[in-house]
């Protein structure tokens, strides 16, 4: 199974900054056994969200052509619960970038309040076509960042009585 956890880009600027969102729903099968009777969001999918996110920039930035793998991340701090109902307002500036990849810094927000910041993030580029299909990750970045064309209900004309 896969988790994508970035539901909407809301801003981004290739080779500088990206800012997105995940809502955390009590629908969240993760969230059945942690824990149960107090379901939080677990800190690796936080980070992993994060991750995700980072991905998109180096996307945009790429043209498409590169995804990303963990390489390190020097700090990581969780500094109060996300539960079911937040939303998680996430923002990955890069602070550096070579030939190898990228370091970047990032903060998760709920309502303003800081709930997790992770420092100097190191980030190994690797083709795209080692994880996925190039055509299905524009489709999906299209997608959630408001690209994709969107249709609407046509109404139909009232008709005469």
């Amino acid at each position: 199974m896969r988790c994508l956890l970035v539901d909407k880009i809301t801003a981004c600027e290739p080779g500088v900054r990206i800012a997105g969102i995940k809502n955390v729903t009590l629908s969240e099968n993760f969230l059945q056994d942690h824990f149960p009777g107090f379901p939080v969001m677990p800190g690796m999918l936080q980070v992993e969200a994060v991750l995700q996110l980072a991905s998109w920039l180096v996307f945009a930035t790429s043209g498409g052509a590169r995804a990303l793998r963990l390489v390190t991340i020097a700090s990581v701090k969780f500094k109060e619960f996300i539960v079911p109902g937040d939303q998680m307002h996430m923002e990955i500036v890069m602070r550096a970038q070579d030939e190898d990849g990228i370091v970047c810094n990032a903060t998760v927000h709920v309502n303003d309040r800081l709930k997790t910041d992770l420092r100097r993030i190191r980030l190994a580029y690797v083709p795209r076509e080692d994880y996925d299909d190039p055509a299905a990750a524009q489709a999906h970045f299209d997608f959630i960042s408001g690209k994709a064309p969107t249709g609407t209900y046509r109404q139909k004309p009232a008709s005469p009585l």
